[in-house]
C-alpha cells in the first residue's frame, strides 16, 4: 500500500486525480469512494500501512470525522476552480446559483466583479439541511446550480441544469505537495514520540502527567510497578482517583515546582520531584518524577562502591576458618548467633587471633551480606587524618581539603558492616563523636551543617582490656557500654595446639602456590616443636613460621630441622623461655628434674624407647630429649 491515498467522491475526479500523482511523480494511490463505504475503505487503508489520505468535500468530511489515527488533507477549490465551473455553467443558463461553505461562497464574491455578474448564494454549514439550500435557490429562479456532487445530486430530476463544482488538477497537486510535507513531519512527530515513549517505557523512574484539570494523560510502566497500580484505564482519570497525596492539582494551582519530596504512596516511601507544565505565561498541566526511596538507596551503595575504588568487601569466607578444637568451635557458634542481630559486637583477643575474620564471618552470615564491609585500623591512621577518614568532609572543609569534598568511611559502609580495629587506640575526642554514631544514626561531615542519615553495624576490636581502661579513666564507660552488648573472645593459639596441625596444612596449601615449591606436609616431629611453642603472636606468627619452612624446606617434607632454623633463637631456647611447656594433653610439667638422668630412664622404658612418646610424657619437644640423653649420658634404660 503506498503512503499516500487519494479517495475521489465523483468519477470527473478520477483523471484529474492520475494527472496529477503523474506529474507529480509519486507512487500514490487513486481509487473511486462511494459516501456509504468510505469509512470501511478508510479504516482498510490506514490498517494496511498508508499514512496520509487525501480526498474532496463532504467525503473528507466523513472520513475525518471517522478519527481513523491517520492525517486527512482536503483538495482544495481554488478560483481557478470556480471561475472554469461557472464559465462551464454559463453556457447553459445566465442565472446561476450555488450553495456551499463560507470559504467557497467568499472566493464566488472575490471574482464577481471581474465576471461582470452576479450569482445566487446560499452559505451552508455543518446543520444546514442540503435540500432546503437547493430549494431556496430554486426560488429565486436560478437556470444552472453549481456545487459539490452532494448539493448537485438534489436536483437531478427538477428541471435545473447542474454543473459539478470539480477540482482542476493544480488543486489535487497542491493537495499532493501538502500531504508529503505533512507526511514528513507526521514521521519526524512520530519518531519523537517513539523515543518518548520507549524513554518512558524503560527509564527506571516513574512518570505521571497530568492535563489542567488534573486527569492523567502520562504514567508510565515504572509507575505503575512503583505504587503497585494494576488498573490498565488509568489514562484519562483523575490522580486523585489512585494517588492520595500527588499534590499535582497543588503544583498547578501555585505554578512553583517541588523537588525531592519523600513521601508515602499506597504504601511505598518514594522521592519525588513535581513541576508545572508552562506555556508561554499559562500552567496547562503538571508532571511527576519519583523513584522508589529503598530502590534509590541501593543504588546510591553501589555506585559508592564503586566510585571510590576502595573494594569495601568480605574476602574471608566460611573456608578460611580453620580449627577444630572445642574452645574455637565454641566461639564461631556464638559468632554466627551474633550475625542474625544488628547489635554492636566487641571482639577480644590477642593480637593476631584473627579478628578480622572473625568480624568478617559475622557480616556474611548476617542480613547485611550484600552490602560492604568497611575495616578500619584506629591505631594506624594518624589522629589529625582519623576524623576526616572517617566522617568525611566538605570542599573548603580545611587546607589540603580535597576539591569536592570527601565521603567518610561511616557513609560508605551504609547498608553494611564497619570494623573498627584496635579501637582501645581511639582518641577520646573521637570516641564521643563515635557514641553518638552509634545514638543517632548519622554522621556529620568535616565543614559541613546537615546531618547524613546512616545504617550501619559496628563491630568492633581490641587486644586490650577495655573494661580496665575503663576503670583508668583512659577509655569512656558510655562507648564501651555500647560496644560491649555482644561480645566474643578469640582464643589464643596457645588455647588451641590442637589446631596446630590443621593450620600448618592450610597455610601450606595456601603459600606454596606462590612460593612455587611442592610441599607435601610437615613431619611429626616439626609439628611437635610448633606444638611445644608458646605463639606471642598467634595465628599470624604461626602463618609466617609456615612460610619461611616452605621458603628453607630441602625436601617434600618439612622436618624439625626445618622448623628450628625458621624459628631462629625462639626455638632454640624452647624449654628455657617458660620453664617447660604444655603437653598436648593439656598436663603441664616444670622442668625435668634435678635427676634428669633417671626420670629419662623411667619414661623411656615405659614407652620401650620410643622417644616421641617419651618426650610427649616429659612434656619436652624430641630433639630436646635427643639433646638431654646426650648430656646425661643416658645409654641404657633397659
Amino acid at each position: 500500500m503506498s503512503e499516500i491515498a487519494i479517495l475521489v467522491p465523483i468519477e470527473e475526479l478520477m483523471p484529474v486525480a492520475l494527472e496529477a500523482c503523474e506529474k507529480a511523480e509519486e507512487d500514490i494511490t487513486v481509487k473511486m469512494v462511494h459516501f456509504d463505504e468510505a469509512a470501511a475503505i478508510a479504516r482498510k487503508f490506514a490498517k494496511e500501512g498508508t499514512e496520509v489520505i487525501i480526498s474532496r468535500g463532504t467525503l473528507a468530511m466523513k472520513i475525518i470525522e471517522l478519527d481513523i489515527g491517520i492525517p486527512v488533507v482536503q483538495i482544495p477549490i481554488t478560483g481557478f476552480d470556480l471561475l472554469r465551473t461557472i464559465m462551464k455553467a454559463y453556457k447553459n443558463g445566465e442565472k446561476i446559483g450555488i450553495a456551499d461553505d463560507l470559504e467557497v461562497i467568499h472566493g464566488i464574491e472575490s471574482i464577481e466583479a471581474s465576471l461582470g455578474f452576479s450569482i445566487e448564494k446560499y452559505v451552508m454549514d455543518a446543520k444546514t439541511d442540503v435540500g432546503t439550500a437547493v430549494q431556496t435557490l430554486i426560488e429565486r429562479n436560478i437556470d444552472v446550480l453549481i456545487g459539490k456532487s452532494v448539493y448537485v445530486n438534489q436536483v437531478k430530476k427538477l428541471n435545473v441544469n447542474t454543473v459539478i463544482l470539480s477540482s482542476g488538477v493544480e488543486s489535487v497537486s497542491q493537495a499532493i505537495h501538502e500531504a508529503k510535507s505533512l507526511l514528513e513531519v507526521r514521521r519526524t512527530e512520530l519518531k519523537r514520540t517513539k523515543q518518548l515513549q520507549a524513554i518512558l517505557d524503560f527509564i527506571a523512574d516513574g512518570v505521571i502527567a497530568v492535563d489542567e484539570n488534573g486527569i492523567i494523560t502520562v504514567c508510565n510502566p515504572s509507575a505503575r510497578k512503583i505504587l503497585n497500580i494494576t488498573n490498565e484505564g488509568i489514562i484519562g482519570k483523575p490522580v486523585d482517583h489512585f494517588l492520595v497525596h500527588s499534590r499535582l492539582k497543588e503544583v498547578i494551582s501555585s505554578g512553583k515546582e517541588e523537588l525531592n519530596k519523600i513521601q508515602d504512596e499506597n504504601g511505598v516511601k518514594i522521592i519525588a520531584n513535581r513541576i508545572p507544565i508552562r506555556h508561554e505565561n499559562s500552567v496547562f498541566g503538571a508532571v511527576c518524577t519519583f523513584q522508589e526511596l529503598k530502590k534509590l538507596q541501593q543504588q546510591e551503595q553501589e555506585i559508592r562502591k564503586k566510585l571510590m575504588h576502595r573494594g569495601h568487601v568480605t574476602k574471608y569466607h566460611e573456608d578460611n576458618i580453620v580449627g577444630e578444637s572445642e574452645i574455637f568451635i565454641k566461639a564461631i557458634d556464638k559468632a554466627k548467633k551474633y550475625a542474625q542481630v544488628d547489635s554492636t559486637v566487641l571482639l577480644s583477643g590477642e593480637t593476631g587471633v584473627g579478628k578480622e575474620v572473625f568480624a568478617q564471618l559475622i557480616h556474611r552470615f548476617s542480613k547485611r551480606a550484600e552490602g560492604p564491609f568497611v575495616a578500619v585500623n584506629c591505631a594506624a591512621i594518624p589522629l589529625n587524618l582519623l576524623e576526616s577518614e572517617l566522617f568525611g568532609y566538605v570542599e573548603g572543609a580545611f587546607t589540603g581539603a580535597k576539591k569536592g569534598g570527601k565521603t567518610g568511611l561511616f557513609e560508605l559502609a551504609h547498608q553494611g558492616t564497619i570494623f573498627l580495629d584496635e579501637i582501645g587506640e581511639l582518641a577520646e575526642s573521637l570516641q564521643a563523636q563515635l557514641l553518638r554514631v552509634l545514638q543517632e544514626g548519622e554522621v556529620m561531615r568535616l565543614g559541613d551543617e546537615r546531618v547524613i542519615p546512616i545504617d550501619i553495624r559496628v563491630i568492633a576490636a581490641s587486644n586490650r582490656d577495655l573494661g580496665s581502661m575503663v576503670d583508668e579513666g583512659k577509655f569512656r564507660a558510655d562507648l564501651y557500654y555500647r560496644l560491649d552488648i555482644l561480645n566474643i573472645m578469640i582464643p589464643s593459639l596457645n588455647e588451641r595446639r590442637e589446631d596446630i596441625p590443621l593450620l600448618c596444612n592450610y597455610f601450606t596449601e595456601e603459600l606454596k602456590k606462590n612460593i612455587q615449591k611442592d610441599i607435601a606436609g610437615f613431619t611429626n616431629e616439626a609439628v611437635e616443636i610448633l606444638q611445644n611453642y608458646h605463639w606471642p603472636g598467634n595465628i599470624r606468627q604461626l602463618r609466617n613460621i609456615v612460610e619461611r619452612c616452605i621458603i628453607l624446606a630441602e625436601d617434600n617434607f618439612i622436618n624439625e630441622e626445618t622448623v628450628m632454623a625458621a624459628g631462629g633463637k625462639d626455638f632454640l631456647d624452647l624449654d628455657m623461655k617458660r620453664g617447660g611447656l604444655p603437653k598436648t594433653n593439656g598436663q603441664y610439667f616444670g622442668n625435668l628434674p634435678n635427676d634428669e638422668h633417671n626420670r629419662i630412664v623411667e619414661v623411656l622404658k615405659r614407652v620401650n624407647g620410643n622417644k616421641t612418646e617419651a618426650a610427649k610424657i616429659l612434656g619436652i619437644g624430641r630433639t630436646t630429649l635427643w639433646r638431654k640423653i646426650k648430656e646425661n649420658e643416658v645409654e641404657r634404660y633397659e
